[in-house]
């Protein structure tokens, strides 16, 4: 065993003269260990806000989005039809949307009309995301709509129950090539359409998106080749950066193609923001705290400064003495770190069984924990450096000015 860390671990058990010394060492352990408890519990608790936020936006806006690079819209025929034919593809569908106004009664809001294919209703898991109503977009009816539970709530607009006749809206789109003149409807064409169901995904989507069947779009748009873009999901854990490259390859410059993530960039950008600020300042706390370090490898010095002498007479280098006191500091915050992670997992596993932090109680609704790899080695990577810096400094420092 190295001479150096076996006098360190006699001297971190061994009783000292002076009490205070002990305290100091319990405080800077206990010091330790709730901030690398705090750093656990926010970094689980900002992975499992993030995977809810990436969660409720999965569902609706999928995998990959394929649109023009200069135009609004582009003809569908100009796609390569080798795009479906790519490795791990789920489903995929046309999508036609515009800005238009909906109306019911006296209420009216700015909307946007999302035209798609059958499909659609399972790539959303729209069933799963459905408040009232049915996820269908026709029947014997016609086409019909599924609107977000905000937009309904802002036209004061109901589902009707079975044998009842569907409510209606209407809406007003812009006329393809002619101009809209303020306080005039003459530029817009005006359609109906029965709600058959309302949905709740998120706040951006649920107050504005009203989806129609994409040949209803196309009908009310004057459309017929054109399309906004098509949207394609793919089996779970697939590269969605390799796939992107690979559809760009197909499709060529005059297309654009987003992943899940570039749709969302300044969501997923302030959230990460936002966890790394944290993360700073939780460190900036944790070498704060090592600092009580500096206190107890000092007064632990001065303490056996005697020893320390006869050490150096029995032929110890000053760098073999430095360590003793380096090696000390360092037991010290590993042990606080041990702690700090052991109480840190079991509170955020608690959390996850037993859900003591409700997100919304009035649906039951756990505040959600999430653990990484990646969050484990960024904890040990602070500690143990700020540790070894803090314990490494007065080390040399304090040998250099006592043992000559």
């Amino acid at each position: 065993m190295n001479s150096s860390f076996f006098i360190a671990k006699r001297y971190l058990f061994s009783k000292k003269t002076h009490n205070a010394i002990n305290i100091i060492s319990v405080i800077s352990v206990i010091g330790i260990a709730i901030s690398t408890l705090a750093l656990v519990i926010v970094l689980s608790a900002f992975n499992g806000i993030e995977k809810l936020v990436i969660e409720i936006n999965s569902a609706y806006e999928q995998d990959i989005r394929i649109e023009s690079a200069k135009t609004k819209t582009f003809n569908r025929t100009y796609v390569s039809p080798e795009i479906y034919k790519v490795q791990g593809l789920q489903n995929a569908t046309e999508v036609i949307e515009e800005i238009i106004i909906i109306k019911n009664e006296e209420h009216f809001i700015i909307g946007q009309l999302k035209g798609v294919e059958p499909q659609f209703i399972e790539m959303s898991e729209m069933q799963t995301h459905l408040e009232d109503g049915e996820a269908v977009l026709e029947d014997t009816y016609g086409p019909l709509g599924i609107i977000g539970v905000g937009a309904l709530i802002n036209l004061s607009g109901y589902i009707p129950d079975a044998n009842i006749p569907y409510d209606e809206f209407t809406i007003y789109v812009p006329n393809k090539g002619e101009k809209i003149k303020s306080a005039s409807i003459d530029g817009f064409k005006t359609k109906r359409i029965a709600i058959a169901g309302v949905f709740a995904f998120n706040n951006r989507v649920d107050e504005r998106v009203l989806v129609v069947p994409i040949s209803y779009a196309e009908d009310a748009l004057n459309y017929e080749n054109e399309i906004s873009a098509i949207e394609m999901s793919f089996v779970p854990d697939t590269d969605l950066e390799s796939k992107k490259l690979e559809l760009s390859a197909l499709l060529g410059p005059g297309f654009k193609v987003r992943t899940h993530f570039e749709q969302n960039q300044l969501i997923y950008q302030t959230s990460q923001m936002e966890k790394w600020l944290i993360v700073l300042f939780l460190a900036f706390i944790f070498f704060m705290v090592t600092f009580t370090l500096v206190s107890s490898i000092t007064m632990l010095v001065l303490e056996k400064r005697e020893n320390l002498q006869t050490i150096r007479a029995l032929g110890a280098t000053q760098k073999q003495i430095a360590n003793i006191f380096f090696y000390e500091g360092l037991m010290i915050n590993f042990s606080g770190l041990i702690f700090g992670l052991l109480f840190g997992y079991l509170v955020c596993f608690l959390q996850q069984q037993f859900g003591f932090i409700m997100l919304d109680k009035e649906f039951g609704e756990i505040f959600p924990i999430h653990f990484k790899l990646s969050d484990l080695l960024l904890i040990l990577s602070i500690t143990l450096v700020l540790g070894a810096l803090v314990s490494y400094l007065p080390s040399r420092f304090l040998i250099k000015r006592i043992v000559k």
